[in-house]
């Protein structure tokens, strides 16, 4: 029973991350999407924490990348351009 039980689980954890990732914003990562205004989604690389995704406005991708590195604390994480947020 325990092994059913874990099983189900498993099941049911994969189906909420399908159900999140198909909610998710589509990216469009083209080299024109760089160059247009917007909300930009960043991947956070940190060194010494943690990574995680997040989004900026700006005229482009690097102004984007420029607004949220500004807000970003310390300076051991980096922006890494993902896409323009459609």
């Amino acid at each position: 029973m325990a092994k059913l039980n874990t099983g189900l689980m498993g099941i049911a954890a994969g189906a909420a991350m399908l159900l999140v990732a198909g909610s998710a914003a589509a990216l469009d990562s083209s080299v024109e999407g760089m160059e247009m205004s917007g909300t930009h989604q960043f991947y956070v690389w940190c060194t010494g924490a943690d990574d995680y995704e997040a989004t900026a406005d700006g005229s482009d991708w690097k102004d984007a990348q420029a607004n949220l590195y500004g807000s970003l604390s310390g300076n051991n994480c980096w922006p890494v351009w993902q896409g323009l947020v459609d």
